[in-house]
């Protein structure tokens, strides 16, 4: 009976957990405000799906925008149709302009992918572990906000993370089922984007831990030449979601080429990196590891690192292998954005970390004392939501300064997506008078909403405006001077994130 009851305890705690994390995600998800990439997404996933229900497989669009793959585009796409009907309950003109449909998506597959981290770590190392390591990936801000948008990083996560746990159970258990639900879900992964073939050489490198430290000489037989049969399902998988493209490789290969190997990409992205506007470095990554985990996070995360080294466990180093494999997108010119092409790193520093917290718990002796330090290590995570909300892309730690400090010292790029413009323009909306004339002086100006009964025009020095509005990141990425709007108009609202300045609306003296 008393079995029963705890496992009835720990079945409520993962759907606390499940729940925590879709709470967050929906009650300011669209405050955020749309950003440069949604409305690609929306737009390819609406007109394949249209295509589809057509059954019209000529069309051009299926191979016209090839890099990232069309599996992501159909989820958003099947959603973009509320959005596009409004049957989702519409009080005002940035119903659409929210993609709120499609941007539950993002949330559903995110807070799925957080399901999955509790019972990896429930199965792998302790139901404690699981929660925990689910509350902190629920919290950490970069992925907060990454999952409430329409973008890849949703559902590459979540194919990714349990891409990895079909794997693991194909270790535990073989059988042909097992292999064709791992290789169909690898399939699904590489469909969601390309780089996810670095499962591959994660998978080849658990094989290896798992065989060093863990399988018999029956064990090892078995598996090695039934593991082959994961390529080939994921190879039918890939053609059987996106065929069309199979039949106009020239076209497809010169897209993916102007994208990914041409003169314009063959050089690292440029980005404001410790104040310099410069290609991307090798480190990049590491360093944006660094400055936006949030600092308790990472120092659980050095001391689960620590906890893994002791115990020698064969389940620990494939966690370890798991964060560290992505790492090798640095050696790719296209990097930017932060942490975003690596996202996947997320999952297993999420458990990590919940290993340090035990690991600290019993070094330090505190066992008693360890609901008390979880409920701290909550409201840590809370508080840093609350203060940087709902611009969590802008998140920054302490190493930097938070938000504050890399907005005054210009080390890095904030609003680098438009956030913040949204709140400028609903500010416009409501207070300024109907006929005025608006200079936008913003990057990227697409995503400004689309105001009614205002002259929008696009800032020029010669010109006169009502209002201006500037966000930072076209100050300091693009190199616009606002010296001159600073003469002339005075700052009447600020869009703030965490003591960052990153939308200012001007008015005419």
């Amino acid at each position: 009976m008393a079995e029963k009851l705890g496992r009835v305890i720990k079945i409520f705690c993962v759907v606390l957990v499940f729940v925590f994390a879709i709470f967050l995600r929906i009650w300011n998800l669209n405050q955020m405000g749309r950003t440069w990439d949604e409305l690609f997404y929306v737009n390819q996933g609406h007109g394949l799906i249209d295509i589809i229900s057509k059954g019209d497989f000529a069309n051009s669009l299926w191979y016209t925008d090839p890099d990232p793959p069309a599996f992501a585009k159909y989820l958003y796409g099947i959603a973009s149709h509320l959005d596009a009907n409004k049957i989702i309950p519409c009080e005002n003109e940035l119903c659409s302009y929210d993609f709120t449909a499609s941007r539950l998506v993002s949330v559903l597959f995110s807070s799925l992918t957080i399901l999955l981290v509790v019972l990896i770590g429930w199965e792998y190392v302790s139901f404690f572990v699981g929660v925990l390591a689910g509350v902190i990936l629920s919290t950490l801000p970069i992925f907060l906000g990454l999952s409430q948008l329409v973008t890849i990083e949703s559902i590459l996560i979540f194919f990714f993370t349990s891409c990895v746990y079909s794997f693991l159970h194909l270790l535990k258990t073989f059988s042909i089922k097992n292999t064709v639900i791992c290789g169909i879900l690898l399939g699904l992964a590489i469909g969601t984007k390309y780089t996810n073939i670095i499962l591959v050489p994660l998978f080849m490198w658990i094989y290896f831990i798992w065989t060093k430290y863990k399988a018999s000489k029956d064990h090892k037989k078995l598996f090695n030449n039934k593991l082959l049969l994961l390529v080939p399902i994921s190879i039918i998988t890939f053609f059987v979601i996106w065929p069309i493209p199979w039949f106009h490789l020239p076209q497809v290969w010169e897209k993916i080429y102007s994208v990914r190997f041409s003169e314009v990409t063959s050089h690292p992205s440029p980005e404001v990196f410790f104040g310099r506007l410069m290609p991307v470095p090798i480190p990049y990554y590491f360093v944006y590891l660094l400055i936006t985990t949030p600092f308790l996070i990472f120092l659980l995360f050095l001391g689960g690192l620590k906890k893994i080294s002791d115990d020698k466990k064969w389940i620990l180093y494939v966690f370890v292998a798991w964060f560290l494999l992505p790492f090798v997108q640095s050696f790719i010119n296209m990097k930017q954005h932060g942490i975003r092409y690596i996202i996947e790193i997320y999952v297993p520093l999420s458990i990590i970390s919940a290993i340090g917290f035990n690991y600290f718990i019993e070094k330090f002796k505190v066992k008693k004392l360890k609901l008390v330090f979880l409920s701290f290590l909550v409201l840590y995570m809370l508080a840093i939501l609350k203060n940087i909300s709902p611009y969590y892309l802008d998140y920054f730690n302490i190493v930097v300064g938070g938000a504050k400090g890399v907005y005054q010292s210009r080390f890095f790029q904030l609003g680098w997506w438009g956030q913040g413009i949204r709140e400028a323009g609903l500010y416009i909306s409501n207070n300024a008078r109907k006929g005025s004339k608006i200079g936008l002086a913003i990057s990227p100006a697409t995503v400004m909403p689309q105001l009614k009964n205002f002259d929008i025009k696009q800032y020029r020095e010669d010109d006169v405006y009502d209002y201006i509005v500037v966000n930072h990141y076209n100050i300091l990425r693009e190199g616009f001077d606002d010296s001159k709007i600073k003469k002339a108009y005075n700052a009447i609202y600020i869009v703030w994130a965490d003591g960052a300045k990153l939308v200012i609306v001007y008015k005419k003296k």
